[in-house]
């Protein structure tokens, strides 16, 4: 199957890369704050990256350490021993220890916005230890290793990296394959742009780099479900992600109806009704709001929006009305075409979350009449979807437009109250 990707350029051809062509994809694929990698959605503790190597303590939704070991071509047994001892060093600690070694703030409260989940008891994390290792090929000997390992109870899964990239580019589009040992059939993983060799410039020289994890970090590409989309990236398919904001749980559904456009149309037109690959669409989304929030809030709009996920847009006023940020607006990005907008209470103090609580109590009816949006269990925010046909210009249009809508309904309650 040939294999094509979108730029400003024209359409240019992706072609499968052996492992020797491969340099940063290993400190790509552990770039941001976390990614499914194949497997199971984990958020990253720590991670470094260098000299064609890259490694992550990541924990998974259940609180369970993974341990990754990633190379840019192929995993031979050293490379299995190497992240199986780096599992036992991690073995015994507690969450304390886990969250001394976190830099974006709490852990916990950092842990259940990943997953948009209630917060762990302390006591679940690190219960359990599995190690993920991620390459381009794997050694006869170290899926042998890797066999015997997870006979004993210490489980080591093998996931191979099919990697294709435009010739010349620092970019890579990757897909991951459980490896059995044997030539795996091709799974339904999720495929992303990622950076190439610019992934690891930063530790070229054989340098740990610190994780890019934490909600307010500005230079990570995203707090992305698969893999970091680079800035510069032209384009790339956006990764799938099955998760439930918390107060997006029964989100009311309405139904965008698709316009049909004629064979005979072309130019702009024919340009609108082309899907544009999540990074792109996110980038546009995100334009559009920065002009409607032109003197809605204090902050310099350029600052309140952020790409997280890779598929997910986070804006947190910076305002004394909103209880210091606790507040924030969000959208969310399906691959299957599925928006969901909504206002999420996250962080603070419980005086500060419950300011925000009474809002949404005091505006129940016109938040579900009015704006029909459902709320959340406890109050603790309020959501919506709708379903694209196509995520194109004009989808991107849209959402901007009901992101606005969102906004000017819910800003002025909260600045009056």
């Amino acid at each position: 199957m040939d294999l094509y990707r979108t730029s400003e350029s024209g359409v240019v051809p992706v072609q499968p890369l052996g492992p020797g062509e491969t340099a940063g994809l290993a400190g790509a694929l552990l770039r941001g704050p976390g990614g499914t990698l194949g497997g199971d959605d984990v958020l990253f503790v720590t991670t470094a990256a260098g000299d064609g190597a890259a490694t992550a303590l990541a924990l998974d939704a259940e609180g369970s350490a993974v341990v990754v070991g990633a190379v840019d071509g192929t995993v031979d047994s050293d490379t299995v021993t190497e992240t199986l001892q780096r599992a036992s060093t991690v073995a015994d600690r507690p969450y304390e220890a886990l969250n001394e070694q976190y830099d974006g703030g709490s852990l916990r409260e950092a842990h259940a916005e990943y997953f948009t989940q209630a917060p762990l008891d302390p006591e679940a994390f690190n219960e359990e230890q599995r190690v993920r290792l991620l390459g381009t090929a794997f050694a006869d000997e170290a899926l042998d290793l890797a066999t015997f390992l997870s006979d004993r109870e210490v489980a080591v899964d093998a996931i191979r990296v099919e990697a294709f990239g435009a010739p010349e580019s620092e970019e890579f589009l990757v897909q991951f394959v459980p490896d059995d040992g044997e030539q795996a059939e091709s799974t339904d993983s999720a495929e992303q742009w990622v950076a190439g060799t610019n992934a690891s410039a930063e530790t070229a020289a054989g340098g740990e780099r610190e994780s890019d994890s934490g909600e307010d970090t500005a230079d990570a590409p995203s707090h992305e479900s698969a893999l970091a989309a680079d800035d510069g990236a032209d384009g790339g398919a956006g990764a799938d992600d099955e998760s439930e904001s918390e107060a997006g749980s029964g989100a009311h559904d309405r139904d965008r109806t698709a316009e049909d456009g004629t064979g005979d149309e072309a130019g702009d037109e024919a340009g609108e009704a082309e899907s544009l690959e999540l990074p792109v669409l996110l980038d546009a989304v995100a334009e559009g709001i920065q002009d409607r929030l032109v003197g809605t809030f204090d902050t310099d709009p350029e600052d309140l929006v952020s790409v997280e996920r890779g598929n997910e847009l986070l804006v947190r006023p910076d305002h004394p009305a909103y209880a210091g940020g606790v507040l924030r607006y969000r959208i969310q990005v399906g691959s299957d075409g599925t928006v969901e907008f909504g206002v999420n209470i996250y962080g603070g103090s419980e005086a500060e979350k419950e300011q925000m609580r009474a809002v949404v109590r005091e505006n129940e009816a016109g938040i579900e009449e009015e704006l029909e949006y459902e709320i959340a269990d406890g109050y603790d925010g309020f959501a919506a979807s709708r379903q694209f046909a196509t995520l194109d210009q004009v989808a991107a249009a849209e959402i901007v437009d009901e992101f606005d809508r969102l906004v000017r309904f819910f800003h002025s309650r909260v600045m009056r109250a």
